[in-house]
């Protein structure tokens, strides 16, 4: 019983492992005061081009560091378009669409097929821990953890860190009043563009670890709404660092608890529900906190040009160009 428990567990830490990614770069954007939509395809591009890179090089670390780049080039693009004005909301769901098609027209034209590209690349190892890994229990807790998972739980930290200090202290301020900010001489729009390069990196390491961390292959679709689910996470622990491995386990677990369920004859239908029935649990917490509903608003306003109902919340400050 206990051994079960410990491999259920595990599952659930890997099957985290993404979302927290994406979880950290949707908070990393919100507490910079921009709605960043676009984690989806920034997660999936990451899986594309960190399974190509890997097999063309035959290095998964530089899969791993290409996945990076691309979420970064994403993000660089969503700050450019930012900085000239673009409706950010519009330019992520174009981008989210985008990628996911270039993906299918890439496989389709070059690698072979539409549904799954298995090069000859093995996963990145897991780590094993010497003493720990020896342990009965424990060794089922710490079986098929690589240092991408382990990455991502430490990021978590790093980020709360970082907030500390006065870099990450002016970022919060650029977040929460962009002209007080910049009237105390902030370089919001430096910040924030910053912000969105990082974020786009840190998205991109979550589809690395689909792709080259853990299944050694890529699928149409691999991130599967996972970035959706980590803005989901990042709204539910109110975009702090202290919630976030919290929130994001929740989904962890909820997806390894439908995989479990399909042992005992579950419908597959009930089973795949689980993960999106828990994000909109989720999103109807948020959106019955007021505080967070106004957070939300509050960021889409400064994102977007499409207006919400200026009665559903207080005006708030949009910032300066």
């Amino acid at each position: 019983m206990i051994t079960a428990l410990a491999d259920f567990l595990n599952s659930g830490i890997r099957l985290t492992t993404p979302i927290l990614f994406a979880a950290i770069a949707s908070m990393l954007s919100a507490r910079a005061g921009v709605l960043n939509l676009a984690i989806e395809s920034k997660v999936l591009a990451g899986a594309f081009t960190g399974i190509l890179v890997a097999a063309v090089t035959g290095n998964t670390l530089l899969g791993v560091v290409a996945a990076a780049a691309t979420g970064a080039l994403i993000g660089a693009i969503m700050a450019g378009a930012h900085r000239l004005g673009v409706d950010l909301v519009v330019l992520a769901i174009g981008l989210n669409i985008l990628v996911l098609q270039l993906t299918v027209f890439l496989m389709r034209s070059f690698l072979g097929g539409v549904g799954t590209y298995k090069p000859d690349v093995d996963p990145i190892s897991p780590i094993a821990i010497p003493v720990l890994g020896e342990i009965p229990v424990i060794s089922n807790l710490l079986s098929r953890l690589n240092w991408l998972v382990y990455l991502a739980y430490i990021l978590v930290f790093i980020v709360a860190m970082w907030f500390r200090t006065r870099p990450g202290r002016h970022l919060l301020a650029a977040g929460e009043a962009p002209l007080a900010a910049e009237s105390a001489g902030l370089k919001v729009s430096r910040m924030q563009i910053g912000a969105l390069i990082a974020a786009g990196a840190i998205a991109g390491l979550g589809g690395a670890f689909l792709s080259v961390g853990d299944l050694g292959l890529f699928t149409r679709n691999m991130s599967a709404d996972r970035g959706w689910i980590g803005i989901t996470a990042a709204l539910l622990a109110l975009n702090k660092p202290a919630l976030l491995i919290p929130a994001a386990g929740v989904f962890g677990l909820a997806s390894a608890a439908s995989i479990r369920l399909q042992q005992f004859d579950v419908p597959a239908n009930v089973t795949q529900f689980i993960p999106q029935g828990a994000a909109f649990v989720a999103l109807v917490l948020v959106g019955l906190r007021a505080s967070s509903r106004a957070g939300v608003i509050r960021l889409w306003r400064r994102s977007s040009k499409l207006r919400l109902p200026q009665s559903s919340a207080p005006s708030t400050e949009r910032t300066a160009p």
